[in-house]
């Protein structure tokens, strides 16, 4: 009889009060425990003690890393854009806070290593990546120094997943990148997620955008762009509702199985937030049927370039700063736009330019800056 192993995915998870009063469903226990392995990205850093609490800077409870370790997870990506919040102090109280160590993270050899799992002699890498945030990531091909999470589209990831290959029996990609709050991927992540199939993944799990995305098989592997909220209250309030995100509560979970040389999808599960105090399963018609218009965005390419196109230009014409990852605060993508215009008018009259280090994170980052350019 062929060995097998199955792991149970999660998606982004904070919880900034105390997690005591939250309660998971014991249906969601028992696949998460029955599971071999279970993943999840643990989104936000813990705060140092002695470090008062920033504004635009994310923290969470203390006993949030022992929450998700009772709950059976024992697989934790660090690579995302709030891991440095609370510089190299909260990351590394974080990283101190798990039995099993988070991955992602780190010095440059430590972010980019492979995390290694094994059951009956099946080993199964997990590579953590994270966009070009506005801090906290290895973005500059020229700086390799400090600490800083494993960036998506350095150069060395392709090798990586090229060399992993030869060492474990199937990798597995932790990306964490995409436009928050929409239905769909952008074209260039899908490109970028087809890649590291091609280039060997057995399965690709995206986090970032904070509602579910698609998923398809791609190559015979699965990549989900986005499984949501596992459960995610940065606010100090339990009451706290976040508004204008019809899907902030809602999540996917996923269970892929592992068997000889396939890699399969098990079971898709839909979860929701209940008052940020419960996480249970959702059977309801209407998610199945979301889930479906979802996926046929990826199958059909006329709905898919419809949505794309009223999405690029609604980016690009209101005022959506969470959209651009608060680098550019109280505007949106069509002022950040005329501001490029001044900045090159400014090297052209070769007048001195103002410090905006906002539109210079806007501009690093890949996919946002892909918007930009389609709102243009």
């Amino acid at each position: 009889m062929t060995d097998k192993a199955t792991i149970f995915f999660a998606g982004d998870f904070c919880s900034t009060p105390s997690t005591l009063p939250i309660k998971v469903s014991d249906e969601l226990k028992g696949l998460i425990s029955s599971s071999d392995f279970a993943v999840c990205n643990f989104e936000v850093p813990l705060k140092p003690n002695e470090v008062p609490a920033q504004k635009d800077r994310y923290y969470q409870a203390d006993d949030a890393p022992a929450f998700l370790e009772s709950l059976g997870f024992n697989v934790i990506s660090f690579a995302n854009n709030h891991a440095f919040d609370y510089g190299v102090e909260g990351w590394q109280k974080t990283m101190n806070s798990f039995q099993n160590e988070p991955f992602g993270s780190g010095k440059y050899e430590d972010a980019y290593k492979i995390k290694i799992i094994e059951k009956k002699g099946i080993k199964i890498g997990f590579l953590a990546l994270s966009y070009a945030a506005r801090f906290g990531v290895f973005d500059n091909l020229s700086d390799r120094e400090g600490y800083a999470c494993a960036w998506i589209n350095d150069h060395i990831v392709n090798h990586i997943i090229i060399k992993a290959k030869k060492d474990v029996d199937y990798l597995i990609i932790l990306p964490h990148d995409g436009i928050e709050y929409i239905d769909i991927p952008m074209p260039e992540i899908i490109i970028r997620y087809h890649d590291f199939i091609d280039y060997g993944a057995d399965a690709v799990i995206g986090t970032h955008p904070h509602c579910p995305q698609g998923w398809e098989i791609y190559e015979g592997k699965p990549i989900f762009y986005s499984l949501g909220n596992f459960l995610f209250n940065s606010k100090k309030d339990y009451l706290y509702r976040a508004a204008n995100r019809p899907h902030w509560y809602e999540g996917l979970c996923v269970i892929l199985e592992f068997e000889g040389k396939q890699t399969q999808i098990i079971k898709v599960i839909n979860t929701k937030n209940k008052d940020n105090k419960a996480i249970e399963i959702d059977h309801s018609v209407e998610r199945l049927s979301h889930n479906a218009n979802l996926c046929d965005y990826l199958k059909n390419s006329q709905k898919y370039n419809n949505i794309l196109n009223q999405e690029c230009k609604r980016l690009s014409l209101i005022q959506e700063s969470p959209i651009i990852d608060c680098t550019f605060p109280g505007g949106n993508l069509f002022s950040a736009f005329k501001q490029i215009i001044k900045c090159l008018t400014r090297i052209v009259l070769k007048r001195k330019q103002p410090d905006n280090s906002s539109l210079k994170n806007l501009l690093k980052n890949d996919t946002r800056r892909n918007v930009l350019l389609r709102g243009i």
